[in-house]
């Protein structure tokens, strides 16, 4: 079998033509070396990275040729005449022996086998190598192209893939869990609202029931009273239910319709009339808008920011100022009070649940109130937010989308 280039004969091997080629003059010599055969052999050869050799009927090397020198850090006429059992890792013996015997017996093998072939730094690459038989002397022909880096990104992406398919499976058994727990605390929330509403129905019920019945008995200051046990009543109903709305249809769309937060906000101040008389506190509302929304939810927040304002505004006089406006297709809300600015640092962390304000220890309360209203303004599709007002005391606001 004639190959051009053989170590021996008259031509160098292609890939050695080609080297001194391009380190004499590159570009003008190779465009020359291609006018005739073989120059367009080695252009070929050494574009197609191909390494190719000749394996005689003792298993040694011959007739190398393509780019031995870049991938192995040897010429072709080192490796010339070179046993293969020299080159090859010895942990892959056993796998070349089977392909030779393979071919020697005329018997069917895969057309291409990976061996590592050893390296001039002691390292190896991986070369996917196709033989086929050949004749006289030339007792094996083979081909072989480097697919080390190809290999070894191929184990660092199965690699991830198992890391991958690992974290997956563990965040897979960890939701599981967590939705156990879910239904679990849903469940719970379920029956301890039940048993939290039955009570303050009764609550609501009996006050009013007292009310009627001593009506020509009782004094105003009694009525008075009964009256905000009623309202009281009747605002913890409304909490806790909304509360239970909004934990059942979480992750849900809520079911929304026209709500006049006009209506909201007056039915709040009667809920909270009491407290203002006692502080001697006023309410000034701006116009409101109506907008597509959840009242119970609505509700809920007005009557939490109301309270707060009133809580931490002066302890006599003052006025709780509450506005809207409408900025694009959303609508801010705003409820305005007096009492010491809330400062930018605290600002940022009074929405978490047990954050109370700095120097308001004396005032009832856990903490809870402002954390549910940023829930629910959440759940509305909204955000909010506190600043200071312009000349003292805190804006809280909350901003919804116009059909929030």
């Amino acid at each position: 079998m004639t190959v051009h280039g053989a170590v021996g004969r008259t031509k160098l091997p292609a890939a050695e033509q080609v080297h001194r080629i391009q380190r004499a003059n590159p570009a003008p010599e190779v465009a020359q070396a291609v006018k005739d055969a073989h120059g367009r052999a080695i252009a070929f050869g050494v574009l197609s990275r191909e390494l190719r050799f000749i394996l005689d009927s003792q298993g040694r090397m011959h007739q190398l040729d393509g780019p031995w020198e870049s991938v192995l850090g040897r010429t072709p006429q080192q490796l010339c005449g070179t046993p293969w059992e020299a080159i090859v890792r010895r942990s892959d013996h056993l796998r070349m022996r089977e392909a030779l015997a393979g071919l020697s017996c005329r018997a069917r093998w895969p057309r291409e086998i990976e061996l590592r072939f050893s390296d001039s730094r002691g390292g190896h690459r991986t070369l996917g190598v196709a033989m086929a038989a050949g004749g006289g002397e030339d007792a094996v022909v083979a081909v072989g192209r480097d697919r080390t880096e190809e290999l070894r990104s191929a184990q660092r992406s199965s690699r991830a893939l198992a890391r991958q398919q690992r974290r997956v499976k563990g965040l897979t058994a960890r939701i599981k869990v967590l939705e156990e727990r879910s239904a679990a605390t849903e469940h719970f929330a379920a029956t301890a609202a039940h048993q939290l509403l039955e009570p303050l129905i009764i609550a609501e019920s009996s006050t009013i029931a007292l009310s009627e019945q001593l009506a020509g008995w009782m004094g105003l200051d009694l009525r008075d009273q009964l009256d905000a046990i009623g309202r009281t009543a009747a605002h913890a109903r409304l909490l806790v239910d909304a509360l239970l709305q909004e934990a059942r249809s979480a992750g849900e769309p809520l079911e929304l319709c026209p709500v006049d937060t006009a209506s909201v906000v007056h039915a709040a101040l009667q809920q909270l009339r009491p407290r203002f008389d006692e502080r001697a506190a006023g309410a000034l509302v701006g116009p409101l808008p109506s907008l597509q929304s959840d009242p119970s939810l609505l509700a809920v927040v007005f009557q939490n920011l109301l309270s707060n304002a009133l809580k931490y505004g002066p302890p006599e006089g003052g006025e709780v100022g509450i506005n809207a406006e409408r900025i694009g297709h959303e609508w801010r809300f705003e409820v305005t009070s007096g009492g010491l600015p809330i400062t930018s640092d605290e600002a940022l962390r009074i929405f978490e649940p047990f954050r109370r304000i700095p120097g308001e220890r004396r005032a009832p309360g856990n903490g809870l109130g402002l954390a549910i209203c940023a829930r629910l303004v959440t759940r509305l599709g909204g955000t909010i937010g506190v600043r200071p007002g312009r000349a003292n005391g805190n804006v809280f606001y909350f901003v919804l989308p116009q059909s929030s």
